[in-house]
């Protein structure tokens, strides 16, 4: 009979323990549903219910996170055709689904990024990477872990898409749009290059736009010294990095034509150009909701304490 009552007592203790990692594992959950993608996957530290690693740009510029680009993993698009001559090569569409099935590189096969370490069968294949151009700073860190892994031959189209609708290559699918509505960024993708240290930004005649991005070199132009200064300021980057420049942004308040946009694209040359004309309101107001998720995030849920 005593042994009877230790084994209840035991199990109503196991059941509580599990009940509570329960409500703690729920309550991220339901916490972490609402977050962004780059918060909802970022690692949990020592408590089941709470993240407490933050990523090591802040929202409003003051540092960027770290990165880099490792040697031969960035192909630029001229190289493309090349690449695909090689025996047994592979386009690896690491973008959404739906886009995919509007319209991608001929043969490509679509996989996520995470995914492609699983596909053991592509180790001994040159495989090319191709995303949007606009979010492609996980490729350039998933080239380097794949080589690291053993697969043989990697690299990343750079630019991606948008940059291949840049060169007016042909693609397979019904709803390819143009090259200029492809190099488009919202405010968020264009926060993103600008804590990507192998992007440049390049803030036009715009002060409250480069108030909200201070890491970006600011160049004040007429419509005569437009194209001057945009080359000034490529030309610089590149000789500060001595590395690939995976892309340029370029930051303009109100319209752009699309001739000027194959303007900045020649100047910029080889490297792939992506634009952001959304106004510093729209951008403004992204990094104060962004802001408030990551404070959020920070205090964590208001649940008992786990871990």
């Amino acid at each position: 009979m005593h042994n009877r009552k230790i084994s209840l007592t035991l199990t109503a203790s196991v059941a509580a323990a599990l009940s509570t990692m329960l409500l703690c594992a729920s309550a991220s959950a339901q916490t972490d549903s609402g977050l962004p993608p780059i918060l909802r996957d970022m690692p949990q530290s020592g408590s089941m219910c709470k993240n407490e690693r933050l990523p090591g740009a802040s929202l409003s510029g003051g540092g960027r996170a770290d990165g880099g680009l490792e040697a031969g993993c960035a192909l630029p698009v001229s190289g493309a055709a090349a690449f695909l001559q090689k025996n047994g090569a592979a386009v690896i569409d690491t973008r959404h689904e739906s886009d995919f099935l509007q319209f991608h590189i001929a043969n490509a096969m679509r996989v996520d990024a995470a995914s492609i370490r699983l596909k053991t069968h592509l180790r001994d294949k040159p495989l090319l990477l191709v995303g949007d151009g606009k979010s492609d700073r996980e490729l350039y860190g998933a080239c380097g872990r794949l080589r690291a892994q053993g697969f043989k031959s990697v690299q990343v189209l750079m630019g991606g898409m948008a940059g291949y609708f840049a060169k007016e290559l042909p693609v397979s699918g019904p709803g390819a749009p143009d090259a200029f509505e492809s190099a488009r960024l919202d405010p968020a993708q264009l926060w993103a290059q600008s804590q990507f240290p192998e992007s440049l930004v390049v803030v036009m005649n715009s002060p409250a736009s480069a108030e909200l991005l201070p890491l970006a070199p600011r160049v004040s132009i007429s419509s005569d010294t437009a194209l001057r200064a945009l080359a000034g300021a490529v030309e610089r980057r590149r000789k500060e990095q001595k590395a690939v420049l995976a892309n340029v942004t370029v930051v303009v308040d109100g319209a752009m034509s699309e001739a000027m946009f194959r303007q900045y694209s020649q100047v910029v040359a080889p490297t792939p150009l992506l634009v952001y004309t959304g106004g510093a309101p729209a951008l403004k107001s992204f990094l104060r909701s962004q802001e408030a998720a990551w404070a959020a995030h920070a205090r964590g849920p208001k649940q008992p304490r786990c871990g």
